[in-house]
Formats: structure tokens, C-alpha cells, sequence
């Protein structure tokens, strides 16, 4: 850590002490927890806060109600995002009305953007639980750390604020762009920052098959830690990043409607380590919401300890997983995520992002999917309860990426349908699966 880092990282604990140490607080139990899950106060612990949630939502949230008081987790309903957003007034807890909230939109990877409403409380844990899981990969606070990310679909960070985090945001679809990839080796290579990367497998593939076709050296000594979010992170990216930087990257299983599910730990492991001190994670049966056994593939169902103004409670998160124990601790062996095809802009190239992540900027859609018909040819299916009147910027933004050329239709529907799998496709490819 450079001596600027070391005092970005004082500044940071010192403003948390100056507002009441409450990240400190959360960080703390995290940490106590993760050291041993399993010890009798760990365990109570995390009961305690499972039934102050469950309490909560019944006595001040509309949706549960009707939910007998002395109700364990598995008596409470599965929801989802289409539960909730169509019975969104029905799901705010009643205590945070009039109380501050943060908005939180989801990145509609699935097709179906929504927001929830978080608490400080809940903020507070999500900020506690990043540093945590960032530090089990090798970042601290106060790192120079490298976002590669579709800038495009969320909201963009201030320069203050960039400055203050040390962050540099990377769109990741630049990367595509004559020199890009050039660029940020030079940048690293000169860096004298304790650097670290954040962002899409995908993007940390494109950045090595570059480096494997240009017969570029390898650059070590130079990158700290590298995290993985969004994507599967497929076998020859973590041992590409590996011969190139010396680093082990690591994925992230994580939403933003909740935050740090599970991550993997350093070195060739594949499985991830759940958070259990903000989640309870369940396996359910593909077709019922009954509880698979340990080892068999089922709906990831998540329950937030922490977010009080919207609870979500066994909320389904749209992915599929496996469930064991290794060395005594609980872990997701297999994390599936949605079907996206490869799409191919109006050049012939393939478009290295999911391009589904654009409809996070229009909440009137329930759902999407984009498929590609032809080379150059797309069509849109698109699932809105009103009358969608920004029809032509939303065109306009995937021209962006798919050519100025392309010819795309819309259709609107009542509904996408689910896989087999029970998950739904949301970028389809007509023209290589034909």
C-alpha cells in the first residue's frame, strides 16, 4: 500500500468512527462469523437476526401480513421480481415511509428491471460485507481498483467520488476499440499504485485472448487482486489472468438488489463460500418450493437479514445452483446464470456484453429479450404494462452496440416464457442455432 493509499484508507475508518463506527461494526461481525460459522454464538446470532426480519416483515409489511406470527422461514411465500414489482406498494415496511431510502435498480441481466428500496442499515451492511469479500481477494480500501463495467446501463460515478475511492471506471465495451486494451497494459505497466481489477469475466477474457494473439510479455508484480462479477468465470480466463499478471482471480456470485451472496476463495477452487452472516441461501426444487438435498441442482431462493425497508424474504433470484459442505462450511459448488447467446453486431463481431443491461434505465418494461434473426437483423420482444413512449431511444441505444445499421423490430408481449431449467433467455441467437 502506497502511503496515498494508506491515508485514503485512515480517512476511510476515521470518517466511519466519526459518524459511530457503524461499518466498522458490520465489518466486524462479518469478520467474527467467516472465522467460524459454526460456533454456538455464530449460529445464535444469525438466528436472532433471521427472526428480526421475519417480525419485522409481518408486523409492518403489507405482503406478509396475513402471516402467523410464530411462522418459521419455509411457512413464507417464495417471491420474485415480478411479484414483487407488480405489488411493490404492498411489500414497503410502513416504519421507513418516512425515513431515508436509497432507490436501487437491478441491471436487468434477466430482462425484468426493478428497484427496491434499502435502508441505511442496509447500505451500511452492503458496504461492511464488499470490503470484507474484496479483502478475502487481496483489495483493501484505498487501492487503485479498475472497474471494467457497462458504464452505459448505470448510473455513472462523480469525479469527486471516483477520486476519493481511487476508482477508475472502465465501459467495457470500449475495450472493443482499436488501441483500448493497449492502453490500459501501458497504464498498469507505469502504474506504481497497489492496482486491483473489479468487473465482467468476459471483459478480463477479452483483455487475455488480446494479449495471447499480440504475443505480449507478461506483466507482473503489477496487479494485486481481480474480481470477477456478472459472468461465469470460465477456466481459461483464471488461468490466463494467472499467467499473465500472477494474480488468481476469483468470482463473485452477486446481485444488486441484494449484494454479496457467495465468492469464491483464492487459488483453483471452484466452489464459493456463502455469506451466511447477511443471507440465508436456500436450494429449491426447480418446479415447487421444496427444499432439495445437499448436492442436487435447485433455484437459488435468498433471504436478506438486513434490508428492513424492503424485506426479501425467500426471494427467488432467477438462478440455478448446487448447495454442500466443504470443510464444514456451506458452499455453492455450481452457480448457473442466465442463457445468453453470443450476438454479433452488423460487422460480423461479436458483441462481448450483455446488451439486455441497456433496459436498466426504462422501469415501464417487465421484461426483454433480444434476438438476433439474421446478420444485422434483431428483434426485440418486450413486455410493458403501458405504452412504451421511449420506443425510439430505447433503439437507438442498442444501435449503439449492435451498428447504426442495424435493422430492428419490436414486438410487444404478455410474456417471455422460462427454459426447462425454469430460466429465461435473454439474449437469443436465431442465426447460429438454426
Amino acid at each position: 500500500m502506497t502511503p496515498l493509499e494508506g491515508l485514503r484508507n485512515k480517512i476511510f475508518w476515521f470518517l466511519d468512527s466519526l459518524k459511530g463506527g457503524n461499518k466498522r461494526t458490520h465489518y466486524d461481525a462479518i469478520r467474527i462469523h467467516f472465522e467460524n460459522p459454526n460456533a454456538p454464538e455464530n449460529k445464535a446470532k444469525r438466528e436472532h437476526d433471521l427472526q428480526n426480519i421475519l417480525n419485522h416483515a409481518i408486523s409492518t409489511v403489507p405482503f406478509y401480513n396475513e402471516i402467523n406470527k410464530t411462522s418459521v422461514l419455509q411457512d413464507f411465500p417464495v417471491v420474485n421480481k415480478n411479484c414483487i414489482r407488480d405489488q411493490f406498494d404492498d411489500f414497503l415496511s410502513s416504519e421507513y415511509i418516512d425515513k431515508p431510502t436509497t432507490s436501487v435498480s437491478t441491471s436487468g441481466s434477466t430482462g425484468t428491471p426493478f428497484k427496491i428500496l434499502q435502508d441505511n442499515r442496509k447500505k451500511l451492511r452492503n458496504t461492511a460485507d464488499n470490503i470484507f469479500f474484496s479483502e478475502l481477494a487481496g483489495f483493501k480500501v484505498g487501492y487503485r481498483l479498475t472497474y471494467f463495467r457497462l458504464w452505459n446501463a448505470f448510473e455513472k460515478k462523480g469525479v469527486l467520488e471516483r477520486l476519493l475511492q481511487n476508482i477508475r471506471p472502465i465501459d467495457v465495451f470500449d475495450l472493443g476499440k482499436d488501441g483500448a486494451i493497449t492502453k490500459e497494459i501501458e497504464i498498469l505497466k507505469q502504474s506504481k499504485a497497489t492496482n486491483s481489477w473489479l468487473g465482467y469475466a468476459s471483459a478480463y477474457e477479452e483483455i487475455c485472448k488480446y494479449l495471447d494473439q499480440n504475443n505480449v510479455d507478461k506483466i507482473l508484480g503489477k496487479l494485486h487482486s481481480a474480481i470477477a462479477i456478472s459472468e461465469r468465470l470460465n477456466p481459461y480466463t483464471k488461468q490466463a489472468v494467472r499467467k499473465y499478471f500472477d494474480v488468481d482471480v476469483v468470482s463473485r456470485y452477486s446481485n444488486v438488489e441484494n449484494g454479496i451472496i457467495a465468492q469464491q476463495p483464492l487459488g483453483d477452487n471452484a466452489y464459493f463460500l456463502i455469506n451466511e452472516a447477511s443471507y440465508i441461501v436456500e436450494i429449491l426444487d426447480i418446479n415447487s418450493d421444496k427444499a432439495v438435498k445437499d448436492g442436487e441442482s435447485g433455484r437459488i431462493v435468498v433471504t436478506d437479514l438486513f434490508n428492513y425497508a424492503t424485506p426479501m424474504i425467500r426471494y427467488d433470484t432467477g438462478d440455478i445452483g448446487i448447495k454442500t459442505t466443504i470443510n464444514s462450511r456451506s458452499v455453492l459448488s455450481r452457480v448457473e446464470g442466465r442463457k445468453i447467446d453470443v450476438i454479433y453486431n452488423t460487422k460480423g463481431e461479436i458483441v462481448p456484453i450483455n446488451l439486455v443491461l441497456i433496459v436498466n434505465k426504462y422501469h415501464e418494461l417487465k421484461q426483454s429479450q433480444l434476438i438476433q434473426k439474421a446478420k444485422g437483423v434483431y428483434h426485440l420482444k418486450l413486455n410493458c404494462d403501458q405504452e412504451f413512449l421511449k420506443e425510439k431511444e430505447f433503439l437507438n441505444a442498442f444501435k449503439v452496440y449492435l451498428g447504426e445499421d442495424a435493422k430492428i423490430t419490436i414486438e410487444y408481449v404478455n410474456e417471455i416464457p422460462l427454459l426447462a431449467s425454469g430460466k429465461r433467455r435473454v439474449m437469443v441467437n436465431e442465426m447460429i442455432n438454426s
